[in-house]
């Protein structure tokens, strides 16, 4: 698919997961609201409002990401069957299948400032290396399918290329579900194989996941983390909790990271926060008790403690996470 030209003005992204990552919280014991509820479509439809209104001149675009996962996941399979003894691999869970594909638990990793230091694993996962030296094995001189949800830059999966293929490991294909031109360039200059696209942006303008504007929500922000040795690696707490910047005020910047016009930052910030407040009551109601951080611990994908850009001090988390957003909107 690709969306039609605009002469005039550009296209903001944004991927509607939010429902799907807490729906994933069951494995941990948890009642959560389905995946569809009315409070993430609610949610979604009103950050797409919101955007829109602060941008006037650019059209917003949403996605439902499960759907976008299932189209990339059919082609990947679908090219697995022209390559014999193919292996589909992804970064993206929702692509990701024990019978038919392997997952690379990889992300980016920030500094204090939330500046990319550059890819790790995702928080509660082995390094990186360690990861690509089990696919190797898994492999084993197979050809490979890389399939990945979308590519903004094309930065990460140039990197896991050149991973794959230090280990030698060889990429057939890249399959990739949004892709931005640059990013396709930039795969172009390094790969040399088929590069098969579900939808291409033709005048990006920006690229959001909703999940990244809702503190505590799973995978949400950007993970903080450092280098040790040769590895980049996440930071945790002696109890295993990982750190990150949520794109929204007072945590992260959603001027520079979410292209948030300056004067509206405050504004959708709070409603963000609201919002994530709101669901964390609805948690708490559903499972007759306060959720706190050691509740979530474990969850697939993790769910990281929000921490504030640029500051040294590190969150209190043993509260409930409920008081600790009432806490934070009231201040804020």
């Amino acid at each position: 698919m690709v969306l039609p030209h605009r002469p005039n003005g550009k296209f903001y992204i944004i991927t509607n997961d939010l429902g799907a990552r807490v729906e994933s919280l069951r494995t941990l014991g948890l009642k959560t609201p389905d995946a569809d509820d009315h409070l993430f479509v609610s949610f979604h439809d009103e950050t797409k409002r919101l955007i829109a209104g602060y941008l006037p001149d650019v059209q917003v675009i949403s996605y439902d990401m499960r759907s976008l996962a299932e189209q990339v996941w059919m082609e990947a399979i679908k090219l697995q069957g022209t390559i014999k003894d193919a292996v589909v691999i992804s970064t993206c869970v929702e692509l990701a299948s024990s019978r038919r594909g392997h997952i690379l638990e990889a992300n980016r990793v920030f500094d204090e400032h939330g500046k990319m230091i550059g890819l790790g694993p995702r928080p509660g996962n082995t390094s990186l290396q360690s990861q690509i030296n089990g696919v190797s094995a898994v492999v084993n001189g197979s050809p490979v399918v890389l399939a990945e949800d979308g590519a903004f830059t094309g930065d990460t999966i140039v990197t896991l290329l050149r991973l794959f293929k230090k280990r030698r490991v060889t990429v057939s294909v890249v399959v990739v579900g949004i892709c931005f031109p640059g990013a396709k360039e930039a795969i172009e200059k390094e790969f040399d194989g088929k590069i098969c696209v579900i939808s291409e942006i033709d005048h990006p303008y920006e690229w959001m996941p909703d999940h990244d504007f809702i503190p505590f929500a799973p995978n949400c922000g950007r993970v903080f983390g450092g280098s040790f040795g040769e590895e980049i690696l996440p930071h945790y707490t002696h109890e295993s909790f990982s750190y990150c910047f949520p794109y929204v005020l007072p945590f992260g910047d959603p001027v520079e990271w979410a292209s948030i016009p300056k004067e509206h930052a405050p504004n959708f910030s709070a409603f963000c926060l609201e919002q994530s407040l709101s669901l964390f009551r609805r948690l708490d109601e559903m499972n007759g008790k306060k959720i706190r951080m050691i509740d979530l611990l474990g969850s697939t994908p993790r769910v990281s403690a929000p921490m504030t850009k640029g500051s040294n001090q590190l969150p209190n988390v043993d509260g409930p996470i409920s008081d600790f957003l009432a806490e934070v909107i009231h201040e804020f």
